[in-house]
């Protein structure tokens, strides 16, 4: 028997582990990976001791009734409200005194009298003057000139006029406040006070009502005085026209002091003892219900015992490692690849991690420094974040088993609720099935908004059981839509991140590159044309094949599109470019021939690098040919070896390509299909027969020189993408009926049998 020669390990095979290779590998690096994603959980929920929330919501019907364990101290919020309302009702409203009203009624009165003066000193004929004068400064009131004539003798103006202006001067002084005033500030208490400040904001005094003036008794009092009945009847009705109300109510001051004085109150603190009912079962929940549970937490863990701390701590840790072995039991299942593959499981960690650290950070917010209710903390985790970067980055399978963990992981920290477990869940379910086959960005937009709804739909049952207040139920509904959609653009975000960080090419980025209009295809088209025609065919073939079998049919099109680009550096080596031009290998020897033709696959790399496509299309380059025999070239040279008599062996290695073999069901198809389609060219008159023949000789081929051997492909499997080459080639390369020539279309010749070189025409088409 010929001993088989040996065939050295090519660098790509060596750099990348076959399936079966990663099987074998001891699974120390995944339980490493696991092991110290467990403890950094487990430090990052109770590194600081157990920190709990309470899941009970302002409205809601408490579910039981809840006794004191510790004897605690809390704040009676009714109370405290009722004495700080006190305190605020106590506060004396603030007015500012306007002194403008004041200066424009004396300006008035002063030249109404010293027109009265001007007249005892005028002689006659001018006196009408000064009275048209007073009548100008008169308009608006209720009194005129002839009056004020008639009734205040020359003798009395002068003392007249310091009476009412002195008196005017003090009691809008003291100030002068509206009757609507009045009627709200002192209708329940005739004696409160009045802060009064001056117009720069200083402090000017305090007064009780019986100090302020109205309008009316501001009137009176001004004129009290005049002794004369008429003339203090005329005065009042001419102050009337022009003393306005001066007191402007401050309501900024106001409340600020109100503010100060509610402030200054001390909360009522009453004593709960171990024993007394916090809330029975039934009851609606309220601010003071919460309270006293947060008190009562808070009191509880500080007299617990260091040691009951560190059992509970111990408790919930081996909890969440109970959950992580059983996720990587169905993660072993369902998706075993990822498994032995310690990138792609350190990027589930870090996923998972997005998901825990951000539950982690809410709660101590919500906790420590109550920055929204905690009725809200569930709603407002990103539960769909990870899920969908991993069905997107890594597959359903991968994408179920992160929700499961996370979603467990979360209702232990939210102290072992099964609430927040199936809200997990249904989010799990809605993203991974939404997610799985997202082939554009806008594609995650829906998925997003499945998410949206499914937590509505949570939020609106959780209250028909909760029935939780109404502003509780708003809110609720905000974060549960607001954190959804927020998911779906930091997934669009990180996505590029995450495909460049950890080298994974997403079915997003395939459907970008099989765009035709993508340089590298264009420019195939012109100088290589007939290796585009042929990159088409392969990946109809393969396309179909691995739909067939339930591979990725997208990611083998994409790869049998740019298979072949290393043909463009020399593509008049290559059968399905030089059509009738002579053929250049006529000119070389066998080995030149090989080592021509095998550059190809490093032409492709380095075309395919310089352009910066996926590692998938790098594979498919080296893979599609593995490091297979070039048998036309290996067979010439064996037959020119025996021509010239020469003595030296033909070693079959000269004659391989360089490449690896296959290490998916995709690089196998692909190669498969490429072999099939470059073959069927050369048969003359397919038939299914002669297809189905030479198939058969290709797949036994490849199997027998170890092509198939990585590709994780069964019998079965083998078979059917076989059945489908046929299927396809036998459509593909079906024949055709020959037209006849113009002057062969008459109608009294009888229809002959088409030439050879018709049938031959009519094949090729």
């Amino acid at each position: 028997m010929k001993k088989k020669p040996f065939r050295k390990k090519q660098k790509g095979m060596a750099e990348r582990k076959t399936e079966t290779e990663r099987k074998t590998d001891p699974p120390y690096k995944a339980v490493t990976l696991g092991l110290l994603l467990w403890l950094v959980v487990t430090w990052l929920f109770f590194g600081s001791g157990i920190v709990r929330h309470i899941d009970i919501a302002k409205g809601q019907s408490v579910p039981s009734t809840i006794v004191a364990s510790v004897d605690f101290e809390c704040e009676n919020l009714t109370e405290t409200a009722l004495n700080r309302t006190k305190a605020e009702n106590a506060v004396s409203p603030v007015f500012t005194i306007d002194p403008a009203p004041a200066q424009r009624a004396t300006k008035v009165i002063g030249k109404l009298f010293d027109r009265l003066l001007e007249l005892t000193t005028t002689p006659t004929n001018q006196q009408q003057v000064i009275e048209n004068s007073m009548s100008d400064l008169l308009l608006g009131s209720s009194v005129d000139a002839a009056e004020m004539i008639a009734l205040f003798p020359s003798n009395q103006i002068e003392t007249l006029k310091i009476a009412i202006t002195t008196n005017l001067v003090k009691v809008m002084a003291t100030g002068i406040l509206s009757d609507e005033y009045h009627r709200t500030l002192f209708r329940d208490a005739h004696d409160r006070k009045v802060s009064i400040r001056n117009p720069d904001g200083t402090a000017s005094k305090t007064v009780t009502q019986k100090d302020i003036y109205s309008s009316r008794r501001a009137l009176r009092t001004i004129s009290s005085q005049i002794k004369d009945e008429p003339q203090r009847e005329l005065t009042v009705r001419l102050l009337g026209s022009f003393v306005e109300e001066n007191m402007a109510y401050d309501e900024a001051a106001t409340e600020a002091l109100r503010n100060e004085a509610s402030a200054a109150v001390e909360p009522v603190i009453h004593q709960y003892i171990t024993g007394t009912p916090l809330v029975r079962a039934g009851e609606s929940a309220t601010q003071q219900t919460l309270l006293l549970l947060q008190f009562h937490e808070q009191k509880r863990q500080e007299e617990q015992a260091g040691f009951e701390q560190v059992l509970e701590i111990v408790g919930n840790g081996i909890l969440l490692l109970a959950g992580l072995i059983a996720t990587a039991i169905i993660l072993r299942v369902v998706a075993p690849q990822i498994l032995q593959r310690p990138d792609q499981l350190l990027l589930l960690i870090i996923l998972s991690l997005f998901t825990l650290g951000l539950a982690r950070l809410l709660t101590y917010l919500a906790v420590q420094y109550s920055l929204f209710s905690p009725a809200l903390l569930m709603y407002l985790v990103p539960h769909a974040l990870a899920i969908l970067l991993a069905a997107i980055l890594l597959g359903g399978s991968a994408a179920l088993c992160l929700g499961l963990w996370t979603s467990f992981a979360t209702a232990v920290l939210f102290n072992q609720s099964f609430t927040v477990f199936a809200l997990g869940l249904l989010i799990t379910v809605t993203a991974t099935s939404t997610a799985r086959n997202v082939h554009r960005r806008s594609s995650l937009f829906k998925a997003g908004l499945w998410v949206c709804a499914v937590e509505v739909l949570f939020v609106l049952v959780a209250a028909i059981l909760n029935r939780p207040d109404a502003p509780v139920l708003i809110g609720q509904l905000i974060a549960a839509i607001l954190v959804g959609m927020l998911s779906t653009v930091m997934t669009l975000l990180f996505i590029p991140i995450f495909e460049k960080l950890f080298k994974i090419t997403t079915d997003i980025t395939l459907l970008e590159l099989s765009d035709m209009g993508h340089p590298l295809l264009q420019k195939m088209a012109i100088q290589a044309p007939g290796t585009y025609h042929h990159s088409l065919m392969v990946a109809t073939l393969a396309q179909n094949a691995a739909e067939a079998i339930g591979a990725n049919s997208l990611l083998i099109r994409v790869c049998a599109y740019y298979h072949d680009i290393g043909k463009m550096a020399k593509p008049e080596f290559f059968t399905e470019n030089i059509q009738h031009k002579e053929n250049p290998h006529d000119e070389l020897s066998p080995h030149m021939s090989a080592l021509v033709i095998v550059s190809h696959v490093k032409e492709g790399l380095t075309l395919a690098k310089r352009h910066k496509l996926p590692q998938p299309i790098l594979d498919a380059i080296e893979q599609h040919h593995g490091n297979g025999l070039i048998s036309f070239f290996y067979h010439k040279a064996k037959l020119q070896q025996k021509k010239d008599l020469a003595s030296e062996n033909i070693n079959d290695s000269d004659f391989r390509y360089g490449g690896a073999p296959a290490v998916s069901p995709e690089m196998a198809i692909l190669s498969l299909a490429d072999a099939s389609e470059a073959a069927a060219r050369s048969i003359e008159k397919p038939t299914p027969q002669k297809i189905t023949n030479m198939i058969n000789d290709i797949f036994s081929m490849k199997i027998r020189d170890g092509q198939m051997d990585h590709a994780s492909l069964t019998m079965a499997e083998i078979n059917i993408v076989k059945q489908s080459f046929i299927f396809s080639l036998s459509n593909m390369l079906h024949g055709r009926i020959p037209y006849p020539k113009d002057h062969e279309n008459k109608p009294t010749q009888p229809t002959t049998k088409p030439s050879d070189s018709a049938e031959k025409s009519s094949a090729a088409n």
